[in-house]
């Protein structure tokens, strides 16, 4: 249950072959329902750019995983996924190379933030999940997780678990934030189940879900047990389960098995797999955003935004930023609070009589450059 696969993929010529390689020596056919049954393929489009900024699924992975899911007589194939809030889920699928896809192979495509929700219930209350989710446990289909190993500004890693979040609404992924996402992603993980997660990392991003610094690291990952590939994730990326709640969380409740030792791990070239790490300089930047930013129950769009125009800053234009910065604030738990004149506020949650605040939910990267410009010269 708790083993994973592992392959090197170097030329991507040979992409969907060591896709098809994976599954065939996972024997993942009995891990799936009737071949009648619908498939639902989850890749993570987050954001509308390609995968070659370490953010969004290879489309060659899910064309590698149709053509094997085909040739076995699962027809019956729809691509699903819901972006972040502030980007468009169709947008994301043209970008990202599914339309393409969609077209190529006569396979349906369900933007979910279109979708309609039904309710289940949690021990944290009641949660949605998108329909279209619902009825394929209902029809007794199968969801096959393609997420990315990568890292994530507010949770650290983001893999096979919390890519399920794009299977709620828009409003619900919202307040996920007010509820901490994390016991959030965990519980939502108890309503979703997976089939089994095929998991790009070919050239992930090690610091941010939005992308932007790839790493090449040519892996492709495998595994029924979405806690336990989580769990190597967290290994590939420097952190331990602890250190990642929502994946300690899953743990206890069930879900799957943490702590993947070697013996769970199946490499299928038999060499080592390095640490997907950060370098030095993209660690001091993540280090100073940090050291600026106070979050409070912050939208991973809205936070993913403010973090992707600092790190512009930073790196291109150094000479606006001087040592006396304003704290910057965002996040919804600053709803009708005042701030003191040496802070700022980003997003429509910070805007209150008095507040110097960038308005927008979320408001986009280039909206909030041009206003921490206007800012930080201003000190």
């Amino acid at each position: 249950m708790s083993t994973v696969w592992i392959k090197s993929n170097k030329d991507r010529k040979k992409l969907k072959e060591d896709v098809a390689l994976l599954l065939e020596k996972a024997a993942v056919w009995d891990w799936l329902s009737e071949k009648e049954a619908p498939v639902l393929l989850k890749p993570n489009l987050v954001v509308s750019n390609p995968a070659s900024g370490g953010a969004t699924t290879t489309p060659a992975i899910a064309e590698g995983l149709i053509e094997w899911l085909r040739d076995y007589g699962f027809l019956n194939i729809i691509i699903a996924e819901g972006s972040w809030v502030g980007d468009s889920t169709a947008r994301a699928f043209k970008v990202c190379g599914y339309t393409a896809l969609s077209q190529k192979y006569n396979i349906p495509l369900i933007d979910l933030q279109k979708d309609s929700s039904v309710e289940r219930e949690t021990p944290l209350g009641a949660f949605k999940i998108c329909k279209t989710i619902a009825d394929l446990e209902d029809k007794g289909g199968s969801l096959i997780n393609l997420p990315l190993v990568k890292g994530h500004g507010q949770t650290r890693i983001t893999c096979a678990l919390k890519n399920l979040k794009g299977c709620i609404p828009n409003s619900e992924k919202k307040r996920y934030h007010r509820l901490g996402v994390h016991k959030p992603v965990a519980y939502l993980n108890t309503l979703i189940k997976q089939a089994f997660a095929l998991v790009d990392g070919l050239n992930p991003d090690p610091f941010w879900e939005e992308g932007g610094s790839p790493q090449k690291r040519d892996l492709l990952l495998l595994a029924r047990d979405p806690v336990a590939i989580d769990s190597y994730a967290c290994r590939l990326l420097g952190f331990s389960d602890e250190d990642v709640e929502y994946l300690f969380t899953s743990e206890k409740l069930g879900i799957g098995d943490g702590h993947t030792s070697d013996e769970e791990i199946i490499n299928l070239d038999g060499s080592s797999v390095e640490e997907i790490s950060p370098d030095q300089a993209q660690s001091e930047i993540k280090k100073w955003i940090d050291s600026i930013v106070e979050q409070k129950s912050a939208c991973s769009s809205c936070f993913g935004n403010l973090s992707s125009a600092l790190r512009y800053m930073q790196e291109e234009e150094p000479e606006i930023i001087t040592w006396l910065l304003p704290t910057l604030c965002i996040g919804q738990e600053f709803k009708g609070k005042s701030l003191s004149s040496n802070r700022k506020g980003i997003g429509i949650c910070t805007v209150s009589k008095g507040n110097k605040a960038l308005r927008g939910c979320p408001p986009s990267r280039e909206k909030i450059l041009t206003f921490l410009k206007k800012e930080f010269a201003s000190e």
